[in-house]
């Protein structure tokens, strides 16, 4: 460097008000356009995308082998979960014929899980209560990925292939 403070070799871009063209004397390598990460994963974010990646995974597996639809709804299910989760469901079933939902509030320790129609045919609540149990298992280890991949796989399994 010629000596300059840091401040001169910094593109104008850098600078409140300055202009985008680099002046004489400055550097002339490129602005950095670089944007801080935002936390990979908080409250608002509980996964990160790995983590997206294998439900996402699991859910398009789920239902292409079986032909329901699996769902999974994370965040507050307030003071009725069942109410709420029921709610959700109907926004599936409006749009779906045989959906699944898996509907968890970790913030709350609330865990439902809703089939209706021809799914409910497929999926007893004695296999759903079953999932949810090995769901909790996980969830209880600090792993909430693994507990909905385990709950969507065990309710798949149970549903069977496609009809």
């Amino acid at each position: 460097m010629s000596g300059e403070p840091e401040e001169m070799t910094r593109s104008a871009i850098d600078r409140p008000g300055g202009d985008n063209m680099p002046s004489a004397g400055r550097s002339n390598r490129p602005p950095d356009f670089t944007v801080p990460r935002a936390q990979e994963f908080s409250r608002e974010r509980p996964f990160k995308p790995s983590q997206l990646a294998r439900i996402d995974e699991a859910l398009t597996l789920a239902s292409a082998e079986t032909g329901l639809t699996f769902s999974v709804y994370v965040g507050p299910l307030g003071l009725q979960p069942r109410a709420r989760a029921e709610q959700l469901f109907g926004t599936l079933a409006a749009r779906h014929q045989a959906p699944v939902l898996l509907a968890l509030s970790p913030a709350e320790r609330k865990l439902e899980i809703v089939t209706g129609g021809s799914s409910a045919e497929r999926i007893p609540n004695r296999i759903a209560g079953l999932a949810a149990l090995a769901m909790r298992a996980s969830f209880t280890s600090g792993d909430l990925t693994g507990g909905i991949v385990t709950g969507v796989r065990q309710l798949a399994d149970a549903a069977g292939a496609a009809i």
